[in-house]
């Protein structure tokens, strides 16, 4: 069936044409842009009229870095994002497990609390939890999901006691006396209780919802950023059931999970809108909470720079790995020596320089004199642009004026001609792409601060971060990231064009509809 989009900004994303008159969509793709006299003789009698009623047509998002089913999974949490004291954790702990009546014994989980932003400053203890849920064994997940909080009951289920050591690559917190305050951290949290806390089952219905969520921000492609067996198989069904709204690309873990990837050659295109695009690697933790690994100490801090996960020679090992199998490579790195470990890993390779589009995933505090090694090895960085707004004003305290300016250098990126994408690494923040452009745009803290003005972007840069750019990084720039014929008709609906909006007007741009292949899988009420 034939759609004709018209009466509208229809924003191609092609620089030497970016807006046409027309677009002509069919059976799923782009058959046609151009003036309305030149695809009026495409046009069958059955073909529909679509008047965009001068709203926005353009190319959807795509996401180049997020954790979709740990998403769909918090749907089911007790959320705790807004909450702006350890009181009011307490009072969001009480609610949940009195209104859902959960029976002694049970497991309660929570996700989503930033201790930057509790009036204490801090992270809650057992003690405070257990106040509120001596009955249950409890697990709260930081917004970062790099650490969390366990009370006692739960710490006992863990057998973790005043006696355990610290994992290599995490920590147990501990009070004054030195016995365990409830606080794990890294591959502490990560490899155990987090574990819990990421468990998928029953994860269907709430994977549905989750897609919805992504739809209703202008994405058709999405990521699972961090994926095992268990996932794909999840993935897999979803798929065979028609639940897959988006085309879904899973990076699975190289440390564990690589067999997998070898043995499913026949996911690496795209079955039932789910393939999987190569591997994901972890190196160091968050800015936020102050376990990225860094070149330089943290402000106030003594000598402490955060640490690694991994020595270097098991990280060349890694990079060698992804290079002898040519497959694409996505590395957390969110501290600089994070972001160096990874390129020595490509310097030390055989390689050298690869064509596989290795990503740093979230390079937040990535220097600008890093840059020139990124394009010597072939790396593309994926920011975390948001991190400016979310987090900037703890950045300032973290890591001083001169190094938080900086802090997702896109101008800097931008000089060097290199390609670059943008991500919220949701479910740290949700899915929302029009707030990282208008961030990178405007690199405005929640406090007011302008923070880096010197790293600002034009409008037009940040949105191909978010869509020509994005189906580069997924080496699927021959079918989406622009509106033009042949490509599929991946496309969003906005009631403004952010080119033609005050650039700090970008943010309050809403979302009308969300099409993918054509079909609309968003529509705002």
């Amino acid at each position: 069936m034939q759609t004709l989009f018209f009466n509208g900004d229809i924003l191609t994303m092609k620089e030497e044409q970016l807006y046409v008159e027309a677009l002509l969509v069919n059976n799923g793709k782009i058959q046609a842009t151009g003036s309305l006299q030149e695809i009026r003789p495409l046009m069958e009698e059955s073909c529909v009229l679509r008047d965009l009623n001068g709203a926005c047509l353009m190319p959807s998002f795509i996401d180049a870095h997020s954790h979709m089913l740990q998403f769909a999974n918090t749907l089911k949490f007790i959320p705790l994002k807004d909450c702006t004291s350890i009181a009011d954790i307490q009072v969001q702990i009480t609610n949940y497990i009195q209104e859902k009546q959960i029976p002694d014994g049970e497991w309660v989980m929570g996700f989503g609390y930033d201790h930057n932003a509790l009036k204490e400053h801090r992270h809650p203890n057992r003690e405070e939890l257990d106040e509120v849920s001596g009955k249950h064994p409890l697990i709260l997940a930081h917004s970062s999901f790099h650490m969390g909080v366990l009370n006692t009951l739960a710490l006992e289920a863990y057998q973790l006691d005043d006696d355990c050591k610290d994992p290599k690559g995490g920590s147990y917190g501990r009070d004054d006396q030195g016995h365990l305050n409830g606080y794990l951290e890294e591959v502490a949290f990560m490899r155990g209780p987090g574990e819990r806390i990421m468990s998928l089952d029953h994860i269907d219905d709430y994977a549905y919802e989750a897609q919805k969520i992504y739809a209703s921000y202008g994405i058709t492609t999405a990521q699972e950023g961090f994926a095992h067996g268990s996932d794909v198989n999840i993935y897999e069904r979803l798929g065979k059931h028609g639940k897959l709204l988006l085309d879904m690309v899973a990076y699975v873990d190289i440390v564990e999970d690589s067999e997998l990837v070898r043995e499913r050659k026949d996911l690496a295109s795209y079955q039932n809108h789910f393939r999987i695009g190569g591997y994901k690697l972890f190196l160091d933790g968050s800015p936020q909470g102050k376990t990225a690994w860094m070149s330089k100490p943290y402000e106030n801090s003594g000598d402490y720079c955060g640490y690694p996960i991994y020595t270097d020679e098991v990280v060349d090992g890694y990079v060698q790995q992804s290079l002898d199998e040519h497959r694409q490579l996505l590395v957390h790195c969110n501290g600089d020596a994070a972001s160096q470990q990874m390129l020595n890993g490509f310097h030390h390779s055989k390689q050298k320089h690869t064509d596989t589009r290795p990503v740093m995933v979230h390079a937040q505090t990535l220097r600008p004199d890093q840059l020139d090694q990124l394009v010597e090895t072939g790396v593309m960085p994926s920011f975390f642009v948001a991190h400016v707004y979310h987090w900037g004003d703890v950045h300032l305290i973290n890591f001083g004026k001169d190094r938080a300016e900086n802090i997702s250098c896109t101008n800097s990126a931008l000089q060097k001609h290199m390609t670059f994408t943008f991500h919220q690494d949701t479910p740290v923040i949700l899915p929302d792409m029009l707030e990282s452009v208008w961030v990178a745009v405007n690199r405005r803290t929640k406090g007011g601060v302008i923070l880096g003005a010197h790293q600002r972007i034009h409008v037009l840069e940040a949105l191909k971060a978010v869509t020509i750019h994005a189906a580069y990084q997924y080496f699927e720039e021959d079918i989406k990231g622009t509106l033009e014929p042949g490509k599929l008709a991946d496309m969003v609906m906005l009631d403004h064009d952010p080119l033609k909006v005050e650039p700090t007007e970008i943010k309050a741009i809403q979302v009308l509809e969300t099409r993918k292949e054509g079909v609309v899988i968003y529509q705002k009420a």
